[in-house]
């Protein structure tokens, strides 16, 4: 069971998400039961529904993942941030804060930077994603400067070390 507040809750609309990605709709198959679902062992068809459901339901224009990276379910990773929502309302008189005030660090932000999408789209939270591969740098970078709204709340930094994960990730006086 996925979290109260988590959009995916539900089975998948497949006819509303085929809306956003029209490509979907190849890999759209019946179920036993006679219901839409994928082939969710398909990495082109994950992709698509990922696709799908960030530009349906996290005001994502543009996401594109190369076929080398993995390219985890949203459900999962919104469950996520709700979760870590949950543990800031413990400090916070049990009201979730929203906005730039709350600034969450993202080690391994990976190509796909599904935690920032969801964070910034669900509470407005600001995000330092940190990464080791230049590709997948390059691409999430990708990802933040085709969405306005990402790109004023996420930023991205190179670590050189993967035995030093916060060296020179976390500035002088820098709090997440």
């Amino acid at each position: 069971k996925l979290h109260e507040r988590n959009k995916h809750n539900m089975s998948y609309n497949f006819e509303k998400l085929q809306r956003f990605v029209p490509e979907l709709t190849s890999h759209i198959i019946k179920n036993p039961s006679g219901i839409d679902t994928i082939d969710f062992a398909k990495p082109e068809a994950m992709v698509l529904l990922n696709k799908a459901i960030l530009m349906s339901d996290y005001k994502v224009t543009f996401w594109e993942m190369p076929k080398t990276n993995l390219c985890p379910p949203i459900p999962g990773r919104a469950d996520y941030i709700h979760y870590i929502a949950d543990l800031l309302a413990e400090t916070n008189n049990q009201n979730i804060p929203t906005g730039k005030r709350v600034k969450i660090l993202d080690l391994g932000i990976g190509a796909n930077a599904i935690h920032p999408i969801v964070g910034v789209a669900e509470y407005g939270w600001e995000f330092v994603g940190s990464e080791v591969d230049n590709d997948s740098i390059k691409t999430a970078k990708n990802i933040i400067e085709n969405n306005p709204h990402l790109k004023q709340n996420v930023t991205i930094r190179k670590q050189e070390s993967k035995r030093n994960i916060l060296k020179n990730i976390v500035q002088e006086k820098e709090y997440f």
